[in-house]
Parts: structure tokens; sequence; C-alpha cells
């Protein structure tokens, strides 16, 4: 063993990068009998001043001035978003909680506590500033979302026919049931959970990925490093009050606990390491609990969200393929699972959607097109950076994956549960555009394995042998990581604020909405100004957090030139009795900079709109105006009509025999499972799971068969 150990060492030292410097020789004894005892007492000091000095610096410099910015500062917002305003001194304190985290790495040993307060600190710092200095919560669809809990509030039910978000409930009724156990019904403190919730689900996503980190074979250089650029790079912004955050975090702790107790030992092969950390030891009934727990966490993401189970599934196949899962029939059972929600339960979504839902299949280029190079087009130039650093970004973090695990590989590691979680993902590219937002979607579900490949970029060895941790000691990859962890949180504090022009909330917003709720006694159309009516169709407004059935929001062409408002005015007519006009501040911030209208084009619309005798302004504020026609339209406005409450399922005697079939089938491969891991690892099946095993495959048919003829008859 200990030959081996010296070959490996050897092979490392041939491929060591001209950036590291080779281990120092030993230095010679102390002259006198107490310098050792006064170097000892002295480096422990030194290794905890130093990085609390900076990082207590570095959170002065960020957060002093950061609350002083006040509104008339955030309205100067431009093209940079955020970045555009904040003071030097904020850019500074980042750098230093950067630089606070690389010395942190340099010891021969961990300092945990200084780690994870550093790495608190800069989740802290990065992802709660719109909420320490804007007076609204942000984001357009985190107030759409208020709306569905509002609706389930007052009604005790969902509405398919209203919104295909209605076929996922599941995320809207855990979030009305635990609120209102916690007594969270005021509007006022619904909208401080919205506030917080970003910066509360990036705090809970560091737990699963410390959980994955431990499953790596590695040093704890490289695990601590792989969570911090998890950390410095979730600028994708799915993180607001949505089912994608409720789900994402599932989906961590569902990844978690396949590489960390069910992934199966890989025997050494070409003089190569597995990757992958031993499972820790635990008894088949420990074993069978965790397995409940993941099946608890694949089950509460599939009737929250339509893409994030199919990503779990995606990952958990492909580690079975690969012989690194242990849970053989998990694919399985997990797709039964998906494919049944989908087929029966979201029927009012793909029975109107079928284009759309399969559409994009096998469209690859087209997906890739739509998601990168589409949503990058027109708009200011100055705005165009924020677009670029985010492609950019999301370059350097795969790129980095990528020379991580060739650096793995190199140092005679063999790293596969990795690689799949950073590249499954991209299988999305083949299946649908997601509205434009695959990409993000993408690089979403990647980052985990990417920022752990990363980190063995600059931290490839497991530094269990003393030669490999001599190397640590004398190695400069922890300056090369500050260097990354700088651009990563530069890039982040761009990529991820750049939007808020549009992203932001204002306060007069907010009132003009509430008026317009305030008017829907039966059903209010309001016509907001979209770039393109087909495609564009969520308005930077805080929309829908209110009387969901009875305000129709209408996307209406906003003209290039302001001067030509008369299809305005023809669409207000058109849209009948009790219709508005809405010309906000975020919307005309997102038509300028990210659609290329002028600078100027709000003033100068809301100047030809006022002069317009046909149209009279009934709200008016610093941030919205609210048109109606002078004389309304004749007739009366339709009643409300938000269709029969969910869940709508078509049942025949086929969809019956399927329902029956898969929820059978459902609970024989669950069974099966269990029985599995009562079995020693390489034994052979035993009688029962094989019984299982035949008894499924009819089941299996004939559910197969019923969705087939669902889709056949129904879509």
């Amino acid at each position: 063993m200990s030959g081996g150990t010296a070959a490996r060492e050897e092979l490392a030292a041939e491929h060591r990068p001209a950036w590291v410097k080779d281990p120092a020789p030993e230095a010679p004894p102390p002259a006198g009998p107490d310098a050792s005892a006064t170097r000892a007492r002295r480096r422990p000091r030194l290794r905890t001043v130093v990085p609390t000095l900076l990082l207590a610096a570095g959170l002065a410099l960020y957060w002093l001035p950061v609350t002083r910015l006040d509104e008339a500062a955030l309205d100067a917002m431009g093209g940079l978003g955020l970045v555009g305003v904040l003071p030097w001194p904020v850019f500074a304190g980042a750098a230093l909680l950067v630089v606070a985290f690389a010395v942190l790495l340099w010891p021969s040993r961990p300092q945990r506590l200084l780690l994870g307060l550093v790495l608190v600190a800069t989740v802290v710092s990065l992802h709660a500033l719109p909420a320490v200095v804007e007076e609204q919560p942000r984001f357009a669809t985190a107030w759409q979302h208020l709306g569905f809990l509002e609706y389930l509030d007052r009604t005790g039910g969902s509405a398919p026919a209203l919104d295909a978000r209605w076929s996922w409930p599941g995320f809207f009724a855990a979030a009305a049931l635990v609120l209102r156990a916690c007594g969270v019904t005021d509007p006022a403190q619904l909208a401080e959970v919205v506030r917080w919730w970003p910066l509360a689900v990036n705090l809970l996503a560091l737990v699963p990925l410390a959980l994955l980190a431990r499953s790596v074979r590695a040093g704890w250089r490289a695990r601590w490093c792989g969570v911090w650029f998890f950390a410095l790079s979730s600028w994708v912004g799915q993180d607001y009050f949505s089912p994608q955050s409720f789900t994402y975090l599932l989906y961590l702790a569902f990844a978690a606990l396949l590489l960390r107790w069910f992934l199966t030992p890989a025997a050494p092969s070409g003089g190569m390491l597995p990757g992958g950390a031993a499972a820790p030891e635990a008894t088949p009934g420990q074993r069978a609990v965790l397995l409940a727990v993941a099946l608890a966490l694949f089950t509460a993401a599939v009737p929250a969200h339509q893409l994030t189970p199919f990503v779990m599934l995606g990952v958990v196949t492909v580690l079975v393929v690969l012989g690194r899962c242990a849970l053989r029939g998990l694919p399985l059972l997990l797709g039964v699972v998906a494919v049944g929600w989908v087929c029966f339960l979201a029927e009012p979504y793909w029975s109107g959607h079928f284009d759309e839902l399969f559409g994009g299949i096998g469209g690859l280029g087209a997906n890739v097109t739509s998601s990168v190079s589409g949503r990058i087009e027109g708009g200011s130039a100055t705005h165009q950076l924020v677009l670029y650093a985010r492609v950019g970004l999301a370059g350097l973090v795969m790129a980095l994956a990528c020379w991580g695990w060739w650096r793995r590989r190199d140092a005679g590691y063999r790293e596969r549960a990795l690689p799949v979680l950073a590249f499954v993902p991209a299988a999305g590219f083949a299946l649908q555009a997601y509205g434009g937002e695959m990409a993000l979607r993408v690089f979403l579900f990647a980052l985990p394995g990417a920022a752990l490949l990363a980190a063995l970029a600059f931290f490839p060895r497991a530094g269990t042998s003393e030669g490999e941790r001599a190397w640590d000691r004398v190695s400069l990859a922890p300056l090369a990581a500050l260097l990354a962890g700088l651009v990563l949180a530069g890039g982040f504090l761009v990529a991820r604020w750049g939007n808020e022009a549009f992203e932001r909330v204002r306060p007069g917003e907010v009132a003009a909405m509430e008026w317009v709720y305030a008017h829907a006694d039966r059903t209010v159309r309001l016509l907001w100004l979209s770039e393109d009516p087909e495609e564009s169709v969520t308005p930077a407004l805080p929309w829908g957090s209110r009387a969901m059935e009875r305000v129709r929001y209408v996307p209406t062409q906003a003209p290039r030139d302001p001067v030509l408002a008369e299809p305005l005015a023809d669409a207000l007519r058109s849209a009948g009795p009790d219709s508005y006009l809405i010309v906000g501040r975020g919307q005309s911030a997102y038509l300028e900079l990210d659609a290329g209208y002028s600078t100027s084009w709000e003033r100068r619309l809301l100047a030809t709109l006022d002069a317009r005798d046909d149209l009279v302004p009934v709200v008016r504020n610093a941030d919205a105006t609210v048109y109606e026609l002078r004389e309304a339209p004749r007739g009366s406005p339709e009643a409300a009509a938000p269709g029969p409450p969910g869940p709508t399922v078509t049942w025949t005697p086929w969809s019956v025999l399927g329902a029956l079939s898969a929820g059978l089938l459902v609970l024989l491969l669950a069974a099966r499972e269990f029985l599995r891991l009562r079995a020693a690892p390489g034994a052979p099946p035993s009688p029962a799971v094989r019984t299982l095993f035949w008894f499924g495959v009819p089941l299996l048919l004939v559910t197969v068969s019923a969705l087939v003829h669902r889709f056949w008859t129904l879509a």
C-alpha cells in the first residue's frame, strides 16, 4: 500500500502545474528552547486574527454605505442596475470577504467556525441587498404568487383554468398551510415573507451543499471551496417566492442523499482511485429511513413544479446506468410517479398546451438559441453588459468544472458522480425552450456539481497521504482560488442585480394595483405595454396579488414612437367596459433597457396620452399612471369565470384502469426497493424481490398503454 501511495505522489509531482511550488525543505531546529513554543502560540493567533479583521472590515465597508441609499438613489439606476448606484466601498467590502475566505484556505487545518461565519456573511451580503435598501419586496412574479395564496385562502381550492401553475399546486398549498399555521395572514406580513424569502432559500441551500461536499473524496479545502463557489455563483435569480426555489432545495437534498449514502463504491481501475468518498456505515433500518426521505423529497417536488422532478429523475437514472447508485430500481419508480402526475392530475395544462409541452423535443439548436443569444439581442448597450456577464460567468464556472474533472483524473482519481450532476441537466436543451429560460434553468441545476468540480480544479487531491498534505501546505492554489473568487463575486453583483431597474417594485406601482383591485367588483381588463404581446407576456409590475379571477392582464403593443398612441386608445375601446391602461416605471425601464426603446419614451408617451381628449388618468403618482376612456364603452363587464376547481381529470374506463395500475405499480416498486436494501451488497436478488419484479411487468404494460391512450384521445 505504501508503494502505491509513493507511486501516486511521484505521478502527481510530474504533472504538477507551474503555479504550484515544490514543498519547502524542512527548516532547521530553532536555536533557542522557547522559539518553537513562541511560534506555535503566535501562528494560531495570526490565523484567527487576520481573517476575523478582514471579515469585520468587509462587513463594515459593505453595509454602512448601503444603509444610506434612498429611493432617489435607486431611481437613478440605469443599465447596470444596482451596480451603477452602489458606492465604491461596497465593492471593497465584498472583495475583503472574498480575501477573508481565501486566507482561511491557507492553514494546514480548517478553522470551521470562521469558515462558516465568512460563508454565511458572504451569502447574507450578496442576497439581502435589495431587501435592505428597497421599500417594497422585489420581483413582479413573486407578487403574483401571493395571488395564488390569496385565492386558496378565499376559495379553498385551485383553478386550473386560470393559470397553468394550478396544475402543480403543491407549493402554494403547502405555503398557505404553513403560513396560516404560523398566523401569517396579513398582507403586510406576507410581503415581508416575500422580501426575505430569497435570503432564507440561499442560506438553507448551504446545508445540503455541505452534505453533498462531504460525499466527495477530497480534502477540506476542496469541500469548503466548492460550497463557496456555489454561493458566489447563485446569481440565476430563481430564489424568489416560487415553486422553483422550493423544489430546488428538494433537489439539492435529494442529490446529497443519493451521493452521500447510496453511491456504489467503484473499484480502482487503471491505477485510478474512486472519486466518491466511502459511504458512511448505516444499518439496513437507517438506509430504509434514508430511502423513505429521498422518496418523500421527490414526491413533494412532483406536484409543485414542472421541471425539477424530471431533472431529479435524469440524475438518478444516469447514476444507475453508470453503476454508481445502489438504488437500481429507483428510476422506474420515480418515472411512474412523475409521468402519472403529468398524465392525470396536470391534464388541464397538457391537454391544451400539447405543442408547447412537447413541440420543442429534438429542437436542440433552436432551444439553445432562444435561451442564450435570443435573450441578448436588442436593448440598451449598457444593459447588454449584464447579459454578457451572465453568459461569461456561466461559461467560466462550467470551464472550471471541466478543468477540475481533468485535474482530478490527472491526479489519479476517477470522478463520475459530480459530472453527472454538472452535465445531465444540459439534456433539458433537447426537450424544450421553457419560455426562453432553459439556459438559466440548466445552469441552476448544474451548479451544485459544477461548483464542486471547479473547486477540485484548485485542490484535486484527497490530502490523505503525508506527501499530499505537505504539498497543500505550500501550494499557491488558495491564491488562484482567491482570484477566481474575486471574479465570481464581482460578476455576481453585475449578473444578479443588473436587472434591478425593472425588477424592482416601486411603491407607486403597488398603490396603482391596489386601486385596480378595489374597482374589480366583477371583472377588469388591465392593459399593459409589451414590446411583443405574443411572446413577452409577463409585466414588470406587482401584478396578480389579489382578485386573480377578476383582473385580466392584457399585453398591448407598446408603440416605438410614443406620439403614435391611437392604437392604445383603440385597444381600450376593444377591451370593453371596466378596462384600464397602466403605464409603470418598471415596465418602461424594461422597454428601454431590454427592448431598445428610447430613454425619453415614457415621458413622451405620458405627455401624448395626457393630451388626448378621450383618455383621463384615474391614478397618477411618481411611479405609475392608470388611464380609462372618458366615455366608457357600452355593455357590462362579464362575470368572473375561474372554471371548475381542480384537480380536473377526464375519467374513462382506460384511464381508471391506468390510474389503478400506476398506483399498485408504485407501491410494488417501492416495496421492492426497501427489500433490496436488506440484502447484503453484491448478493443476488432474493425470491421476494424477483417475485415483485414479475408482478410489476404486467402492471407496467397496462399503465403505459393507458397513458398512451389518454394522450392520443385528449391531446
